[in-house]
This record gives C-alpha cells, sequence and structure tokens, in this order.
C-alpha cells in the first residue's frame, strides 16, 4: 500500500509510521516502510532522530526494553529507494521478509518525481490523505479519477485509491468538506469511513529532552493516552479490513 498524494502537507509520512507503528508493535502485524521521499526521507530520518533520543534518555530505552518483554519482535524494517524501485524492493523484502503482512511505500508529493506513476499502478492500494481545501481536492479528484479512468480493463494490480480525511476541524465551518465529500460519493470514490481530526498530537514524537507524551515514533507505538481521539486506532481497523489483514 502507497500513501501518496501529489499535493505536500497533508500528513503522508505522519500517516505512514503512525499506521506502521501501531499495526506492527500494538496489533502485531508484521510490517515494513519504504520510504521513496528522496528529497526529505522523512521517515528514515525520523528512524535515526529515534534511535538518538533512546541512546540518550533512560526513559525511552525502559520503554522499548518493556515493549520487547511484552511483543519479543524488533522494530519494522525501513529501507530508501527511489519511486521507480518501489516495487522491486517491495518484492525483495516479501522474498527476504516472507513473514511480512504490509508494506507500506511512502511516495514524494510530486507526480513529477520520476516513477511515481508506474509505482502508483504497481501497488494494490493507494492511501490518499486529503484535506479540505480546494486546490488539494481539485489536484486529487482529477489525478485520481483520470487514473482510474485509464486503469479500466487493464490488467495491473491496483485495485483501488483509498481517501483519508485528514484535520477536520469540527468548530469551523464544514463547507467544503461536506461538497467533496457529496462529489466523491457521485464519482464512487472510495471515501474512508474513519475522519482524522486537526490535533497537535501529531507532531509529537520522541526528544532527546525525554517528553513521556509523544505520539509518533519508528521504535514504539504512539502512548495510549494520546491515542485516545486521534483515531488512528480506527483508521488501522478500517484498513485491517479493506486490506484482509
Amino acid at each position: 500500500m502507497a500513501v501518496s498524494n501529489q499535493k505536500g502537507g497533508v500528513g503522508k509520512s505522519t500517516f505512514t509510521v503512525l499506521l506502521a507503528s501501531y499495526l506492527h508493535y500494538v496489533k502485531l502485524l508484521n510490517v515494513a516502510v519504504i520510504d521513496c521521499d528522496t528529497l526529505q526521507h522523512s521517515v528514515s530520518n525520523m528512524r535515526k532522530r529515534d534511535i538518538q533520543a533512546v541512546e540518550k534518555n533512560e526513559y525511552y530505552q525502559q520503554q522499548v526494553i518493556m515493549q520487547w518483554e511484552r511483543i519479543n519482535k524488533k522494530s519494522y524494517t525501513i529501507v530508501e529507494s527511489t519511486s521507480d524501485g518501489a516495487r522491486d524492493t517491495a518484492d525483495e523484502l516479501l522474498t527476504r521478509l516472507p513473514e511480512l503482512d504490509l508494506v507500506i511505500v511512502d511516495l514524494p508529493g510530486s507526480m513529477d518525481s520520476a516513477g511515481v506513476f508506474s509505482t502508483i499502478v504497481n501497488m494494490d492500494y493507494i492511501l490518499t490523505p486529503i484535506v479540505a481545501d480546494r486546490m488539494v481536492m481539485q489536484s486529487s479528484l482529477s489525478f485520481s479519477t483520470a487514473l482510474l479512468d485509464y486503469l479500466k480493463d487493464k490488467d495491473v494490480p491496483l485495485r483501488n485509491f483509498l481517501f483519508l480525511w485528514n484535520k477536520v476541524d469540527k468548530r469551523v465551518s464544514t463547507e467544503v468538506f461536506d461538497i467533496y465529500n457529496k462529489i466523491m460519493v457521485k464519482l464512487n470514490l472510495k471515501v474512508l469511513d474513519t475522519i482524522i481530526p486537526e490535533s497537535k498530537r501529531f507532531d509529537r514524537e520522541l526528544s532527546v529532552t525525554g517528553n513521556k507524551l509523544f505520539f509518533r515514533s519508528t521504535l514504539l507505538p504512539p502512548s495510549s493516552k494520546m491515542l485516545r481521539g486521534s483515531n488512528i486506532d480506527l483508521l488501522a481497523a478500517e484498513l485491517c479490513i479493506i486490506l484482509g489483514l
């Protein structure tokens, strides 16, 4: 499953990490991540920061030890790749680690990057985070509908786009959200039932200062306190049903 949107700032890398960590460490599925964001390598760089934070902080060290005693699992594999090499990298991972249940591919936020199109059509599913912004929605809908129409009757692995509403703030006007939700239903696009709320918690990660309230980490799952109300657990459950995990 690739996490992709040709617009930046919609939460691709954040969802890649949160889903991988929750499914691997909490639901005990075997997950691997392929980081294809060649400009930033956000996921692999987060793993490096996480390791540094754990090395310098006793609290995190205790959390890692307790997790090992509880689930007896290593951290999930993260490998870097180019967009055009993602499918080959995934196949290599599945050959080397046949126990894998899910490979999540974090794609760059531009369709101009070499190989993004071919990678998308060679994934099984595309998870597309969207926000209630007209520019994001016009770009996302035009690309996905054009691609799905182009792929009709073609023999490719891609089964469907899965659209995920992110950063939804129910305290402000939902006019754009409501309008595009209706449009997507009419276009027979698959919109997930789970809605991710606007929240500062999605930016909280491990730090060398030892903040005990963290949310995203490649070495540990989201803390149970911060998980409540985030809907990440609901998202994972919904995806497990769709993906047959």
